[in-house]
């Protein structure tokens, strides 16, 4: 009966232990055999509400007549990634850097030059009502965002924008974020966890990129664009629910939408959507098709001073 007893101890005191480490390490078995992070909880709101409060004020730039912006430049970035921590995995195959990616170094000299030439980076409020001709804004005015939630926007961008008092919109596919911190490791395709958004929500203003439908079928077709009506509205639902119902803004995964894509972000509620069509944005654009300028790894200072019409 002894016996009986320490092994039935034995068994629950297993279980509980058992149970503790799973739970603790449950992330990383996950992407130990599969080499991702499991979906962020579809019906969780991130904990961030009280520290996004200040994308809802407006500005007073008291503008004079001549002096507004006739046209804003919005900048689209990727991944920003630090010079002596580039790796195999940040090249293509004919050792050109990703599309994506920004070295840390130019991102900073781009900062830097958007802090001497005294320029003004706008809220996702107050481009909204720039372009509906409800606000005048400078003329060195622009819109910085980020897409997809690359944990190194936390790392390496947030920490620059944050030495300059610059805000960006910052475009997360939901269902990536972690809710565990992880290590942060140049050699992998990371993202924001709940902690990174915490840390860096004064600078970040976090909107949708879908909640899991930042993908392509085997055809190399967009989600957004072949899923059914229902499974997209549901996904970027989801997201809007993480947001905890933000719905300023939306960015269209590879820039890819059509008229049933507007349609599911009109019923949403989403204000405005931003593709990737370059060039820049003027007051009386559809605001469900504002174009951005991706900036590029090989851009120059000289190509950024042109890309943001600075003469």
């Amino acid at each position: 009966m002894k016996k009986f007893i320490t092994n039935i101890v034995f068994a629950i005191s297993f279980l509980l232990i058992f149970s503790f480490i799973s739970n603790v390490y449950f992330d990383y078995f996950i992407q130990a055999f599969t080499g991702d992070s499991p979906p962020f909880p579809p019906g969780k709101s991130f904990p961030i509400d009280e520290c996004q409060s200040w994308t809802e004020d407006v500005r007073n730039f008291n503008v004079v007549e001549g002096e507004q912006a006739e046209q804003v430049t919005v900048l689209m970035y990727h991944r920003i990634i630090d010079d002596h921590k580039l790796n195999k995995i940040h090249y293509e195959t004919d050792e050109k850097l990703y599309d994506t990616i920004v070295l840390k170094s130019e991102f900073e000299k781009q900062m830097n030059l958007l802090r001497e030439e005294k320029y003004v980076t706008l809220t996702a409020k107050e481009f909204k009502l720039f372009m509906e001709n409800k606000l005048k804004v400078p003329k060195k005015s622009i819109l910085l965002t980020f897409d997809d939630g690359f944990k190194d926007n936390y790392i390496e961008a947030y920490p620059i924008l944050k030495s300059h008092n610059f805000t960006a919109i910052n475009f997360v596919v939901t269902g990536f974020v972690s809710e565990r911190d992880h290590k942060f490791r140049s050699d992998q395709t990371q993202y924001f966890s709940l902690s990174d958004l915490k840390k860096s929500c004064s600078s970040f203003e976090f909107q949708s990129h879908t909640y899991n439908f930042h993908k392509k079928n085997n055809e190399g077709m967009a989600y957004l664009k072949v899923k059914s009506k229902n499974e997209i509205k549901n996904d970027i639902a989801t997201s809007l629910v993480n947001l905890n119902e933000s719905k300023r803004s939306f960015a269209y995964p590879y820039g890819e939408y059509n008229e049933e894509t507007i349609e599911i972000l009109k019923d949403l509620g989403i204000e405005m959507a931003f593709t990737v069509e370059y060039k820049d944005a003027k007051p009386g654009m559809n605001m469900y098709e504002i174009p951005r300028k991706a900036v590029f790894p090989e851009d120059t200072i000289e190509d950024f001073r042109l890309k943001i019409n600075l003469n």
